[in-house]
């Protein structure tokens, strides 16, 4: 994956290549994963998770499109862990 736009500044900058875990992944708060919200891949960080759901944030809150904005995802929109940037 490749990082787009500023919404994972400063830990991740536009344009930066991820190495993307897909397999036996169980997501945990504070995690960087890549998912896939209304048909668009994106990179943000789980600020919460339960059973039912979880909320993913950007690191640069006033860029960021994020949980605020489109409510929680279920565990099936997470496309895997960021594991290496």
């Amino acid at each position: 994956f490749t990082v787009s736009g500023n919404s994972m500044l400063p830990t991740l900058k536009p344009g930066r290549d991820v190495l993307v875990w897909r397999w036996f992944y169980q997501p945990k708060k504070g995690d960087i994963v890549a998912v896939k919200v209304n048909g668009k891949e994106i990179i943000k960080r789980i600020s919460k998770t339960n059973d039912r759901y979880i909320l993913i944030m950007g690191d640069n809150k006033k860029e960021s499109t994020d949980s605020r904005n489109f409510g929680p995802i279920s565990k099936e929109e997470i496309i895997g862990k960021v594991i290496w940037y």
